[in-house]
């Protein structure tokens, strides 16, 4: 009788069962190799924003502003009509708030509007009007515009957006909804104070109208947090700027414990609080990266370094602000 060659069914299952080890031996590599491989684009994007903040203060003189405020058509009121009044009428919020604090923030161009012509983006700096006010109707189509220097890859919630207000309702400039596109970071506002009534008063290398030049950070720009994370997945905020009644706000499914609703400053910058990097505590105002086991920023030298949850809370507001006479900062 003529034997027939194959494999028996033990066999099968053992080289089954081989297989088997060996795909999870090699998924958690392949997931570590991938996670880098994503981190790596993230640091060369802060990398291009380190660089483009060194090109402006060639050109300019100084780093851009956290968002820059001044008298703006589009964000004057009706004719005839001034103050609270006059914003309520053009339909920033739908209910009166308890007082206005802050005041309005117009026009509100963020340090990521200024940096377009120096991240490839000259055609888009070339449609804004930065006298106008980032809500202007005729200032949507830049306003929504997705930025791919501005996205951290691995993000989520990201896109055009519903601009919400610190009264949960979205907000409105004469009866239009405003929509915005997101931003993945955000700008050294610098460590503790009162960003939301006190915009101009940072301690860190961006605030209202900043114009820091390199000798202002007398911490030494190595040693100086720039910018960060500070992803979608957490708050949606907009690359644009500010728009006066907006606000920062918590995303819905965020991995934080509470959800918190920051003033408008917080739309383009973020400080450094009690709280360590991506605590479950953290609010808008807080930095926060969608890599969770580190958060990513880019120093006032341009450098690009990585500090994790572990970091202590004195060493992050250490780096946080550009003059506190902070020595042998070691992160």
């Amino acid at each position: 009788m003529k034997k027939r060659s194959g494999f028996t069914l033990i066999e099968l299952l053992v080289v089954i069962a081989i297989m088997g080890v060996l795909m999870g031996l090699m998924l958690p590599a392949i997931q570590k190799v991938r996670a880098a491989a994503v981190r790596l684009q993230c640091k060369n994007k802060l990398k291009q924003m380190g660089l483009a903040l060194h090109t402006h203060h060639d050109a300019r003189g100084w780093f851009p502003p956290g968002y820059n405020y001044g008298n703006s058509p589009a964000a004057a009121a009706p004719a005839g009509v001034g103050g609270l009044l006059g914003l309520m009428m053009a339909g920033v919020w739908d209910v009166p708030p308890p007082a206005l604090n802050p005041p309005p923030q117009t026009p509100g161009w963020g340090w990521a509007a200024h940096l377009l012509p120096y991240v490839e983006q000259v055609a888009l700096s070339r449609q804004i009007d930065y006298n106008l006010s980032v809500d202007a109707w005729t200032m949507y189509t830049p306003r929504t515009t997705p930025v791919q220097a501005f996205i951290c890859p691995p993000d989520s919630n990201v896109g055009v957006f519903w601009v919400q207000t610190t009264f949960g309702k979205t907000l409105k400039y004469s009866g239009i909804l405003d929509e915005a596109h997101t931003n993945s970071y955000a700008a050294c506002y610098g460590a503790l104070g009162l960003m939301a009534t006190q915009p101009e008063a940072g301690n860190g290398v961006f605030f209202r109208n900043s114009n820091m030049k390199i000798p202002d950070i007398r911490d030494g720009t190595s040693t100086t947090i720039a910018l960060g994370e500070r992803g979608s997945f957490f708050t949606q905020t907009p690359w644009a700027g500010v728009m006066t009644g907006g606000a920062a706000v918590t995303t819905p499914g965020a991995p934080v414990y509470t959800s918190y609703v920051e003033w408008t400053p917080a739309m383009v910058m973020a400080r450094i609080g009690e709280k360590p990097l991506n605590s479950p505590d953290s609010e808008p105002k807080d930095f926060f990266s969608p890599h969770r086991d580190t958060c990513h920023f880019v120093f006032a030298d341009g450098a690009v370094h990585s500090l994790t949850p572990a970091t202590s809370v004195s060493v992050l507001q250490a780096l946080a602000t550009r003059d506190g006479g902070e020595t042998g900062t070691d992160y």
